[in-house]
């Protein structure tokens, strides 16, 4: 099988499947909610083998991120209370058509990707690793002097330290300046797993 193939999928066919995608997500959200959970995430895969998969976390907050995460038992109770739900979502049928898919269910792992002002508030604290669409100017980091010796700067690594005014709080890395990132330029944000690994060797040694 050639995994080189083309996507044929023209512009408009995409663009149209990502705005439905945004709408399942926040309608499986409603469902998900009363049972203690968040869809974090979905992907589509419409190419080949069709899949519907999603990440789910749980919304208590007061659980320990590190200990008390999602498991099988998680996944399968989700799958279950969503089988029947998706077959009356339009914007599963606008997604996948009248094609056969299969529902996937599973943890966001340990690099947990964030997107929402609630993800960057929730995990206030940890480190993380976070893209820009493009070079931000000093304006918008509210930092000159960083901006000055970071030029065109479009990825970050550091401590998250919240959401405020729509913009990431971050220490970073580097020289632990403190920079605030508009969300809207944010292309991509994960919790970094390689620092908390670090972390925990530290303590119990």
């Amino acid at each position: 099988m050639d995994n080189n193939q083309p996507n044929t999928e023209s512009p408009d066919t995409a663009l149209r499947n990502v705005k439905a995608e945004d709408r399942l997500l926040a309608r499986l959200n409603e469902i998900l909610a009363p049972l203690g959970y968040e869809l974090v995430h979905l992907e589509v895969q419409t190419h080949r083998q069709k899949i519907l998969r999603i990440f789910i976390d749980k919304l208590d907050r007061s659980h320990d991120e590190k200990r008390g995460g999602i498991g099988i038992e998680d996944c399968a109770l989700v799958s279950k209370t969503l089988d029947e739900p998706l077959e009356g979502i339009a914007e599963v049928a606008e997604i996948f058509g009248s094609a056969p898919y299969e529902l996937e269910v599973s943890s966001p792992g340990v690099d947990r990707p964030l997107r929402r002002e609630q993800d960057y508030l929730r995990f206030a604290g940890r480190r993380i690793r976070l893209n820009t669409f493009r070079p931000l100017s000093a304006e918008e980091m509210e930092n000159a002097p960083y901006a000055t010796q970071n030029p065109r700067q479009k990825n970050f690594l550091g401590e998250l330290l919240g959401f405020e005014s729509g913009k990431v709080c971050l220490k970073s890395s580097i020289g632990g300046a403190e920079v605030r990132i508009p969300l809207a330029l944010v292309a991509k944000a994960n919790l970094d797993p390689d620092f908390d690994f670090e972390q925990a060797s530290k303590e119990k040694t």
